[in-house]
């Protein structure tokens, strides 16, 4: 995938989501770019990274967000789903502080644990993008 062929993706995701977030969170590293660009078709400005890092097997989250989530609709977004581990470890994160959260990302693979809200297709293979 070639950084043309993205975009014309992200524009496609962007107008299946008929959701207004009050931000959009990325999750690091895949989710950043399409978080970055899927706030600005959806004009939301603000805009948050969390990191996650698999310890003993483990998803855990090694960035905060201080503000006050309570009662926040958040736009979760990753460029694609494997497992999902990672989504739903941010999700229950976010959620646990009070925030509305829906899950946004390009593609899944048939393995993923969990289902986003929005997303554009299923896939077979990692698909390779042009940040990689």
């Amino acid at each position: 995938m070639n950084w043309e062929d993205f975009e014309s993706e992200i524009k496609i995701l962007s107008q299946k989501i008929n959701y207004r977030p009050d931000m959009i969170i990325g999750v690091v590293r895949g989710g950043i770019i399409p978080a970055r660009l899927l706030s600005k078709y959806l004009q939301v400005k603000k805009m948050f990274c969390l990191n996650v890092q698999k310890i003993s097997g483990e998803r855990e989250i090694i960035t905060e967000i201080k503000e006050n989530l309570e009662n926040k609709n958040i736009l979760l977004v990753e460029d694609m789903l494997e497992t999902g581990k990672s989504l739903i470890a941010v999700k229950e994160y976010l959620e646990s502080k009070g925030a509305k959260v829906k899950t946004a990302c390009l593609y899944i693979m048939p393995i993923s644990e969990i289902k986003p809200d929005f997303y554009i297709k299923e896939i077979n293979q990692i698909e390779k993008f042009p940040w990689d």
